[in-house]
């Protein structure tokens, strides 16, 4: 466990491709993302109005687990560069040309791109 934070939630997909974690820092903050990958986010960014932190990141992971979450992995050749939660299976245009994007669901089913 890296130093300054605490891991309260791991999951890894069933393809045993991905390890999605859930961390408490320090200093209170609480984020989320796939292990040994830059792409995260924090509880405080997913609460909506009337929802708590806690209840948000129990949502963002339900939704992940159960499938209804699209995940973004970005490969160069066969090495992932990044993976993070998706809006939409939309590939950026900004993306390095030998980048590909591809966006699947938690039990590895792939998600065809718009």
């Amino acid at each position: 466990m890296t130093c300054g934070m605490q891991i309260l939630e791991q999951h890894q997909s069933p393809d045993g491709l991905l390890r999605f974690i859930v961390v408490r820092h320090d200093d209170g903050d609480i984020s989320l993302g796939f292990d040994g990958f830059t792409s995260h986010t924090h509880a405080d960014i997913i609460a909506s109005e009337g929802q708590s932190e806690e209840q948000a990141v129990r949502q963002f992971v339900d939704d992940l687990l159960c499938g209804r979450s699209i995940i973004a992995v970005a490969r160069v050749g066969e090495r992932i560069q990044d993976v993070w939660v998706a809006v939409d299976a939309v590939s950026d245009k900004y993306k390095p040309a030998n980048e590909i994007i591809e966006f699947r669901r938690w039990d590895g089913a792939k998600v065809p791109q718009r």
